[in-house]
């Protein structure tokens, strides 16, 4: 190593090396090679077991900073390098320490190497002297397989650290001190496999303070003791405890290989999101874009799709709108469960937490009008729909060929992409680039040879049409009626108010008004329908969910409105008021005046009033009660006898 450091102009990295160097792929490296960016020698022929054109990088020729990072790293496994060493040295045993049965071992390795060696001497072509030398070997001793790397092994450390290297150390270091135990690696394997993938040399320091702390003194094995039997560890345990649960469910986990033959064009769909891995230019802002796409299952042909700049429930109902006006109507689409396919008028909740019974939104459903079954994958099960492949082909035949392309990961990301987004230039228009997707789709995608399952190297077109048995045709007049969708809320209803009926999107409140919708149902709960490409109108169903009639967008008036704007809207306004004070008047009758009516049945009733015919007759006076005086008469009163009149009263 210090002789790499000092010589720095004779070092040379592959292409892999420089890539692990800069953190980027060794697509990119080679690229920057082509355009000569990056100074390389060309090799051609078998080089490493691969053949084909391989690269040979000076150091001397990369930028200072890396020139800087490849010394630091050198540093590094240098120190490693040293350690590992030391550590060996102490573990190493003499020759006076060895057993009996140990000094036969290392007298048997040296009398094959010898062997070995002078037979090599004597051959001109080395290799082939190897080869003939281990097949005396495997006739002189049978039963025993030995390997050309096995001998070059042992003869390296036969000459680098004596003979006690020639000893088969595993699990005997220190005369059996520290062997590994079951005890041992059950804890080490505890504190190993865990998320958070801590290295095995903290894992071996937490299992001495475990037994540390239990009071049972214990010698660890050595580093390399402990990586073997790491190495043991079965790989899906491994993956399950230190890698996320999606990654073992994709490396892992079984899975059910689906058949397709048994299959038509048009009888399952399957539906999901993908990111475009490019920049591109939305109103003066470079954005990522996304697709929501329909696949069918049969074909793989992509029957529709829509690009947004997020996704959302309106680009899935336009998506498969889209599709089935083209196509036919599917018996069945299959979705994972993200909140842009479980939504209240299209498939429901699905796996999502269900809302109560009596708070449940129930509306018509688009797909039952359609007559489309609808399923729901189980959640993180990427493998479950099918469509990812068709994503990840067109990352790499499509999003791939664009200037303003960004990578899946940072390590893929171009070094270009970040003055391109700086500058704004070479960003393609968010419209031009779903005319670009829209052709790639129909007229590349669609038609190219695919080698799936059932396939057979057949593009989904042809394979659409000769699957097509049957086909549910949606006509176009009818389309924009089966695909509308119901305004959400509380109680799937909307009450009728004095400006008609509100409905909110992206945070911008429209009203529908209309004077018959406002005279007939002010203050009830109507229904609404609305085409998310069209709200221009919105259609209005009673309770029973009758369709009543279409209701047109109330245009609103800015502050800075003109005279004339502002007296035209005065002037409907007025009208519908008029329109209401004529309701009567439009009945066309002629009625006499109330009073008169009232009169003229109440002298009616008196002439008709029967005489009263009383079984007993029973007259009524107060006693002691003189007579009233004259008129005019003096009239003085005394009210002592008053007071005794009126309890007389009281009392009867």
């Amino acid at each position: 190593h210090n002789e790499v450091i000092k010589e720095m102009e004779e070092v040379y990295l592959t292409v892999k090396e420089l890539a692990e160097l800069k953190g980027c792929t060794e697509r990119y490296i080679r690229s920057q090679i082509t355009k000569e960016k990056i100074c390389a020698i060309e090799m051609s022929g078998q080089v490493g077991g691969n053949s084909g054109t391989h690269y040979r990088i000076p150091i001397s020729k990369l930028e200072e900073k890396l020139q800087m990072k490849f010394k630091r790293r050198l540093k590094r496994l240098q120190k490693e390098y040293q350690k590992e060493e030391a550590e060996e040295k102490e573990e190493q045993k003499t020759i006076q320490e060895c057993t009996e049965e140990e000094k036969e071992e290392i007298l048997y390795w040296k009398r094959i190497l010898e062997s070995w060696r002078k037979y090599r001497e004597e051959a001109k072509e080395k290799e082939k002297a190897d080869e003939e030398f281990l097949k005396l070997i495997s006739i002189q001793q049978e039963g025993m397989t030995l390997k050309r790397r096995t001998l070059y092994r042992k003869w390296k450390d036969f000459k680098e650290k004596g003979e006690t290297a020639l000893l088969d150390g595993r699990g005997k270091h220190k005369n059996h001190k520290s062997k590994m135990t079951k005890e041992i690696f059950d804890v080490f394997e505890y504190y190993y496999l865990d998320q958070n993938q801590p290295s095995m040399k903290q894992c071996m320091r937490e299992t001495a303070l475990y037994f540390q702390s239990k009071g049972i003194e214990i010698e660890l094995p050595s580093y390399a003791t402990f990586k073997r039997s790491v190495e043991k560890i079965p790989m899906a345990i491994k993956v399950y405890f230190r890698k996320r649960e999606k990654e073992f469910i994709d490396k892992c986990a079984p899975y059910i290989k689906r058949m397709y033959e048994d299959l038509e064009s048009n009888d399952i769909w399957v539906a999901d999101n993908h990111t475009f891995d490019i920049m591109i230019e939305k109103e003066g802002k470079a954005v990522r874009v996304y697709l929501t796409a329909f696949m069918d299952v049969r074909s793989r042909k992509m029957t529709g799709w829509c690009v947004t700049d997020a996704p959302s429930s309106d680009a899935t109902i336009y998506a498969l709108k889209r599709g089935c006006e083209r196509f036919g109507i599917p018996k069945c689409i299959y979705t994972d469960n993200g909140r842009e396919f479980l939504f209240h008028d299209l498939g429901g909740n699905g796996f999502r937490k269900k809302r109560k019974a009596e708070e449940a939104i129930k509306l018509p459903s688009i797909l039952e009008d359609l007559g489309i079954a609808f399923r729901t994958a189980l959640p993180r099960n990427a493998r479950g729909k099918g469509i990812e492949r068709a994503f990840y082909t067109i990352k790499e035949h499509f999003s791939k060929l664009f200037e303003a392309y960004t990578g899946g990961t940072i390590l893929e990301r171009p070094d270009r992409l970040k003055n391109i987004v700086k500058e704004g230039k070479g960003l393609i228009n968010i419209e031009e680039f779903i005319k670009f997707v829209d052709i790639y789709i129909e007229g590349w995608y669609n038609k190219q040879p695919h080698a799936g399952e059932g396939m057979k190297g057949e593009s989904p077109d042809s394979i659409f049409a000769k699957c097509l048995s049957a086909q549910r045709v949606l006509p176009k007049e009818k389309g924009d009626l089966m695909f509308m969708r119901y305004a959400k809320s509380n109680t799937g209803m909307l009450k009728v108010r004095k400006n008609g009926v509100s409905l909110t999107f992206y945070g911008k409140e429209l009203q529908y008004w209309s004077e018959q919708l406002w005279r007939e149902h002010l203050g009830e709960k109507v229904y609404v329908r609305y085409n998310p490409e069209d709200l221009t109108s919105v259609r209005i169903y009673d309770k029973e969910q009758r369709y009543l009639y279409d209701v047109p967008l109330k245009e609103t008036l800015s502050y800075r409105a003109t005279k004339e704007e502002i007296r035209k809207k005065q002037e409907e306004n007025r009208s519908a008021v008029k329109n209401i004070a004529k309701y009567k008047a439009k009945k066309e009758i002629q009625p006499e005046s109330q009073l008169k009516l009232i009169l003229e049945k109440a002298l009616e009733n008196t002439q008709q009033e029967a005489p009263l015919s009383p079984k007993v007759i029973e007259p009524m006076f107060l006693p002691d009660m003189p007579l009233q005086k004259a008129a005019g008469e003096e009239e003085v009163i005394d009210w002592e006898v008053a007071i005794k009149r009126l309890k007389k009263v009281k009392e009867v």
